[in-house]
This record gives C-alpha cells, structure tokens and sequence, in this order.
C-alpha cells in the first residue's frame, strides 16, 4: 500500500481460502472482523485500547505486542432461520465455562432473568489450548451445550485438526455438503418469498406449503388441474453457457402451458432440484428464473425440494423438475366436445426449442464455438437461439379463453404434432398441418439440415417455430385471431380419421 502511495496503518482483515494450490486472499477489510478479531484478542496479553492508541498516534512500532503462546478457535452461534429470517427471542441456555473458554456477545439481552437473543449471529465461543485441537476441543464442549432450542453452528470448524469434527463428516466423506445445502436453502427462500402474498398461509420452510384456494372456493364446480415435467438435457448446454436464470423459467413457462392447455389458471408452482453436489449461486440463480416466471404469472412459488446426491448424478450436472397447480371452472375445461372436422388449427411462435430436442441439438453443434453467430440468423449467437426460455402463452390467450373463442390447445413438446395434437382431438378425428404456412426459424432450418433430418422426423423432435396450437371453430377464427395480441398462423383443420398428417 505504501509503495502504491496510500500508506495505511489500521486493523486489515484478510479473508483467506485453502486451495490445493495453497493459500489465496478472498478479500481484506480494513476492520476488525467479528469471530476474527475475537479468536486473535484472546490470545492478546498487551493492551488492546494501547495499541490502538499507538496506531492513531504514528507510535506503533516503538509499542510492543505480546501474545499468548497458545492457539485459538472461534465458533459462531447463530438463530434458527439464519440468515434470511432469524427466530428472536430463543432463551440462551446458563452455561458454565471451563478454563481456556471466553464467549462474545453478538446480538443478546436481558428479558427479565431470562438472556435471549435479538438477532441472527448470537455470539462466539473462543476455545484457547496448547494446540487447535485443544482449542477447538474447548470450545465445542461449549457450544454443544449451547445449540439447544433453535441455536445453531457449524460442527466443521478447524475439522483437519479436530477428532470430533472429523466424526461429524461422514457425510461429508461420502460428497455431501450439509453447509452447501443450507447456503442454498437460505439462497433459494429469498427468490421464493417474492411471489408470495396473502393467499400463502405456510411456504419455504415448512413440511408442506399451504395456499388459501379461497378465489377456487368462489367457482360453482372448481377443478384443480396439475402437470410435472422437467428441463431434461438442456441443462447440460445451460450449464455450459452459464445461464441458470433462464433454465428456472423453462420449467415454470412449461409446466403453466400445460394446465393452460386444459384452460385453467395457474395457482402455485413447487420444484426440485438435484445435482451431484449443490452450488447455492447455480440453485440461487435457477430459483431466481422460478421467481420471475412466476411473478409475471401472478402465481405462486411455494418451494420445493434440493437433493446433493454424488452417488445419483454425474458431476457438474442439475436436474431441474417441477409441479404447476392451477384451477378452471368445470364449463370451462378445455378440449371441447365440439371440437369436429372442419375446426381450424391456429399455430402461435415459439420462442426456440423449448424444453424439447436438445439431446440432438447438442450433437450438431458439438465441437462449435456457441458464442460465434448463428449460421443465417440475424447476428443472435447459436447459444443465445439454443438457450432462449421456454415461453409461456398465458398473456396472449387469457382474452379468448376468457371470451370461449377456444375449443382445444395443444402445447408442442416432445414428440411435435404428430404426438401432441391427438391429444386434444376426439375419437374419429385426425388432422392436416401444412407445414408451409409459417415461416420457420432459421435455428430450426440448421438443426434439420446439420441433423440430417426428413420433414416427418423433424417435426417428431421439434416444435419447428409452433409452441402452442388453438383448435378454433370456423365462425370464431376471426374473433380469435382479433383477441391475440401478436401473429398468428392457421397451419390446419381438424379432418375425418386418425392421426395427424403433414403436408
């Protein structure tokens, strides 16, 4: 610092991380750190409020520091619901503290003759000893008799030098992190808690979340529509382009499509996430994309699940799963029963792949650069055109499923319109889908011809630029195409026989 013209004089706290590579600085703070500067006090025989004088005063160096010729170790206490929201009020337990053992008060008072805490980070045992064994030794024989009713704190502390941590990690033996499974717990609440409002009676945290389905109560004949699906192997290229954010929307955006299908509206969405070994940034991050998908459905994300399986997972992968609950009024469940031949297939835009097809689209552009433009789009990257989010259809069809113009919907996933649209039609019914009624977008045209794919063999693995298709009577078509707000195609009609034919 002197050298670089800002001599200081002062605390430095170094945060410092042991890598295989050997020591390296995280970052320096120029203050006393809390457990820090309390575990290096301990061991302070020298005035502390002298030393500090001298630093003010240019008289340091001419001011002896004596220590201690022992070792320290400090653990933190905290509350039950630390970080995010803290449980106040937890009675701390009347400890007797052996030689070698000193406590620092955080966030503590006196309620009577009752001492609790008023906040997150409690307080610190500091075990001193001949070595950190004896240290750490000292100190957990405290803080064992201090996490009770709703304290907590690690067991891993100095666990290379520690007999009794090194018992306590066995999990951590077997590959599993419980202090990464709580970072991404508190990570992922703090996303969860942004949809929530007065309908959530019990979310992220709880056993079971509960919702208040009194708006569902007000229907004459309400039904509860569910659907779970999962990302599947787009994961892979999201991990590798770093975009977790979209991928918690996908999953959101497609299981919503799927209840919207049957015209109902969705309520609230619960996930899972597993992986080999969880990173709370990547869980916080997917969550994140959970959030905003739901908020802009003005639904609900009540939380769901994180499992860090080594034993089930390949390394470095996440699987991202969820459950979208929604609510229609009987009248109003989709398809219709007059759905007959002559009714009109309306297609919508998807906005890429989706959640479908990506275990051959990563065979076709393996070995390139994503980052370089897309063949003949319009200067997007190919990673930017392969990971675009899986759109939801809420916003366009609320109007006409509101106003009836829909008779039937069928979302394109796995499988195109040969698979997905017999699934709205009734018995005796087929349908023709000209698929040169739409312009099909150009990621989709690579796809096919680096794939070396038919016409047929495409659409049974692509939505081919058609997420969404509305099966539509003759008379309202207009009315239909009026009450969306964006472009729309008819691709089809609905025709005597079985299947779906593509022309």
């Amino acid at each position: 610092m002197a050298v670089e013209g800002h001599p200081y004089v002062g605390v430095l706290y170094a945060g410092i991380m042991l890598t295989e590579d050997g020591p390296r600085l995280v970052e320096y703070n120029c203050r006393l750190g809390d457990p820090e500067a309390q575990a290096i006090v301990s061991l302070l025989e020298s005035d502390l409020l002298e030393i500090l004088h001298a630093a003010a005063t240019k008289g340091l160096a001419k001011t002896p520091i004596k220590l201690k010729a022992e070792t320290a170790a400090a653990v933190t206490v905290a509350a039950e619901g630390y970080p995010v929201e803290p449980r106040i009020g937890i009675v701390i337990p009347e400890v007797e503290l052996p030689a070698g053992v000193q406590l620092f008060h955080a966030s503590t008072r006196y309620e009577g003759s009752e001492l609790v805490n008023t906040g997150g980070r409690v307080l610190s045992v500091v075990g001193t000893g001949a070595d950190l064994t004896q240290a750490l030794d000292r100190a957990y024989s405290v803080v064992d008799r201090l996490t009770v009713n709703g304290l907590f704190a690690r067991s891993d502390i100095g666990w290379r030098h520690s007999p009794r941590a090194k018992k306590k990690s066995a999990y951590a033996e077997a590959g599993v992190s419980f202090d990464a499974g709580l970072a991404a717990t508190n990570r992922l609440a703090r996303a969860v808690k942004t949809t929530h409002d007065e309908r959530v009676v019990a979310g992220h945290g709880s056993f079971g979340g509960v919702f208040d389905i009194a708006a569902v109560a007000k229907l004459s004949e309400p039904l509860l529509v569910a659907s779970t699906d999962g990302v599947g192997t787009k994961t892979i290229l999201t991990r590798e382009l770093d975009r977790w954010e979209g991928c918690g929307a996908d999953i959101v955006n497609h299981c919503l499509n799927d209840v919207l299908v049957q015209g109902a509206r969705p309520l609230f969405f619960l996930d899972s996430l597993g992986s080999a070994a969880l990173d709370p940034e990547v869980v916080g991050r997917i969550v994140d994309g959970m959030a905003s998908a739901c908020r802009d459905a003005e639904c609900v994300l009540l939380g769901g699940e994180t499992a860090e399986m080594p034993d089930m997972f390949v390394a470095d992968t996440v699987d991202v799963v969820g459950t979208m609950v929604g609510y229609v009024e009987r009248s109003k469940l989709l398809p219709n029963e007059t759905i007959a031949p002559g009714h009109v297939l309306v297609g919508l835009a998807s906005s890429g792949l989706h959640t479908n097809g990506y275990s051959l689209a990563r065979k076709v552009f393996a070995g390139m650069d994503l980052t370089e433009p897309l063949p003949g789009g319009a200067g997007e990257s190919i990673g930017d055109a392969l990971l675009a989010v899986h759109r939801s259809y809420l916003r366009p069809l609320s109007h006409v499923l509101d106003a009836n113009l829909v008779d039937g919907l069928a979302h394109i996933t796995g499988g195109g319109f040969v698979d997905n649209l017999p699934r709205v039609l009734p018995p005796g019914c087929g349908a023709i889908v000209d698929t040169s009624s739409w312009r099909r977008p150009v990621l989709f045209n690579y796809l096919i011809a680096r794939g070396g794919l038919t016409e047929a063999e495409a659409h049974r693995v692509f939505n081919c630029g058609i997420g969404m298709v509305a099966v539509v009577a003759p008379d309202q078509l207009d009315d239909f195409q009026a009450g969306v707000p964006e472009p729309t195609w008819v691709i089809g009609e609905v025709t005597m026989g079985r299947g779906v034919t593509l022309k």
